[in-house]
C-alpha cells in the first residue's frame, strides 16, 4: 500500500517540479522504498540521480556527489576545484535535462549542503527538476527545522513515513 502511494505521490512531483521528503526508521526502510517507487516510474520519468554525500557532508561533498551522479566528471573531467566552477555545470546540465534528484541520508548533510541544493532548485534552475529528501524518522524534521532552512521546509511539498518493519 504505501509502495504503491507514494510511487503514485512520486509521479506527481515529478510532474510538478517538487520536493518530497521520505522519512523511515533505518536507511534500509526509507531507501528500500524510494528505489522501488523509482523503478516504477515510466520510461518518459527523468533520469534519476542518486545523490549520497560523504564526509564531512558539507557543500564541497554535496557538489562532488552532484557532479558525479550527473555524470559530468566523464564530459568535463574531475570536478574543478573551485565550488562555483562545479556548481556552474551543475546548474547547466540540471537546466538542459530534466532530473529527479534523490538525495540519501539527507538528515546527515551539513545546512550549507542543503541550503546550496535548495538554491538550486529555487533560482538557478527553476522548474526544472524534482526532488526527494531521505532520512531517518524524526532527524530529517529535526534537520529542516533549522532557521536556515526556512524556505526549504515551506517548499516541501509531500511528506512519506515508510513504516517500522514488522
Amino acid at each position: 500500500m504505501l509502495d504503491t502511494e507514494l510511487h503514485e505521490d512520486l509521479k506527481e512531483i515529478v510532474t510538478m517540479r517538487a520536493i518530497m521528503c521520505v522519512e523511515g526508521p533505518e536507511a534500509l526502510q526509507y531507501t528500500g522504498a524510494v528505489t522501488r517507487a523509482v523503478v516504477q516510474l515510466s520510461e518518459e520519468a527523468p533520469e534519476v540521480a542518486w545523490i549520497d554525500a560523504k564526509a564531512p557532508r558539507d557543500r564541497a561533498a554535496a557538489v562532488e556527489a552532484l557532479y558525479t551522479a550527473l555524470h559530468l566528471d566523464s564530459a568535463h573531467g574531475p570536478r574543478p576545484r573551485r565550488l562555483a566552477d562545479a556548481e556552474n555545470l551543475i546548474v547547466a546540465e540540471l537546466t538542459r535535462t530534466p532530473r529527479l534528484v534523490v538525495v540519501l541520508g539527507a538528515h546527515e548533510l551539513r545546512t550549507v549542503a542543503l541550503e546550496m541544493l535548495y538554491g538550486m532548485w529555487a533560482h538557478l534552475v527553476p522548474g526544472k527538476f524534482a526532488w526527494v529528501l531521505t532520512g531517518r524518522s524524526g532527524e530529517l524534521e529535526n534537520v529542516l527545522a533549522h532557521p536556515a532552512l526556512a524556505s526549504l521546509q515551506s517548499c516541501v511539498f509531500l511528506r512519506h513515513r515508510v513504516p517500522e518493519p514488522a
